[in-house]
């Protein structure tokens, strides 16, 4: 109160101290012996293993896209700009799905004794006895804060999309959450501008209008210049449906949903100074590592608001 913050800015703050002191006390948490009828540990983790193999997604593959996407362009055209970026996020994805496929039977050998069990599948039991996201995925992975159990929810949900995007094409509104490096997508958002209008794509920049559509499900077509986007939250404050504007957040409420927000190149164009500037980062840590461009890696974007905003 006497910084003028919100109740929820408390909130936060208490969870985030409680996760550090639960995440603190499991890492020293020493290793105890089963009761009886109690499984051990290694019995549990290795039940884990399969259960995660059972709902490992399918892998990704090109090959059976349909008319559209990218086995499908022949070998001499230029490539979309869009279809650059689904090229590099199905790598990506196919890089994590190798990484998940072999760390997972090599656990489950090392349980068993038949390989030896290294420093990284030691390091990965241990994680999966804390329900956490071993190291051996994060590290070939997207930036997420979520256990293991969301995680892997996530996962399967971003892989569906882009398997949906394969077979299907271009989809009308994109889920910008799916994507492990979103601001490669932006950027053919306004490459694909400059190549249909002819114009230089350093000259472009977006406007940001939010529209009533809640989630893709709601958009049967894209805009007819630049993208809708969902999968965005806003932390510490909520859009007022009815008002059209930024509102303080609802006591409690530490997250609220982003309708679905048009992104628009414009030539020339400069975001009005009154305009609200809204940092957009991939999770709410608001930290990576410092990029080639001078920017975090966690940092995707600075939308801005052009109705009135009522924060505090």
């Amino acid at each position: 109160e006497v910084f003028g913050m919100h109740d929820n800015a408390n909130v936060a703050f208490q969870l985030r101290e409680t996760e550090r002191l639960i995440s603190e006390c499991l890492s020293i948490q020493p290793r105890e012996q089963p009761r009886e009828g109690e499984l051990t540990a290694e019995a549990r983790v290795d039940q884990m293993c399969d259960s995660l193999q059972a709902r490992l997604p399918k892998p990704l593959v090109p090959k059976y896209a349909k008319s559209g996407s990218i086995d499908s362009r022949p070998k001499t055209s230029l490539p979309d700009s869009f279809t650059t970026v689904l090229e590099q996020e199905v790598d990506r994805f196919q890089v994590l799905a190798s990484a998940l496929t072999r760390s997972l039977v090599e656990l489950k050998k090392a349980i068993k004794g038949v390989v030896v069990m290294s420093d990284e599948l030691e390091s990965m039991f241990v994680a999966l006895c804390n329900n956490l996201v071993p190291s051996l995925w994060s590290k070939v992975s997207y930036l997420s804060l979520k256990p293991l159990g969301a995680w892997m929810e996530d996962h399967i949900r971003r892989v569906r999309f882009f398997q949906l995007w394969l077979n299907t094409g271009t989809p009308a509104c994109f889920w910008i959450s799916g994507f492990f490096f979103p601001q490669g997508f932006l950027t053919a958002a306004l490459q694909s501008h400059a190549r249909m209008y002819r114009c230089a794509v350093d000259t472009l920049s977006f406007s940001f209008t939010v529209r009533v559509m809640e989630t893709g499900d709601d958009v049967n077509h894209g805009p007819e210049d630049g993208v809708f986007v969902d999968g965005m939250f806003l932390e510490g404050a909520r859009w007022d449906r009815k008002q059209k504007k930024l509102r303080p957040g609802v006591p409690g409420q530490l997250l609220s949903s982003v309708p679905i927000v048009h992104f628009r190149p414009r030539e020339n164009y400069d975001l009005p100074p009154e305009d609200y500037h809204c940092p957009l980062y991939k999770t709410n840590e608001r930290a990576g590592v410092l990029s080639t461009t001078g920017q975090s890696t966690n940092f995707i974007r600075e939308p801005s608001s052009s109705t009135p905003v009522c924060l505090r």
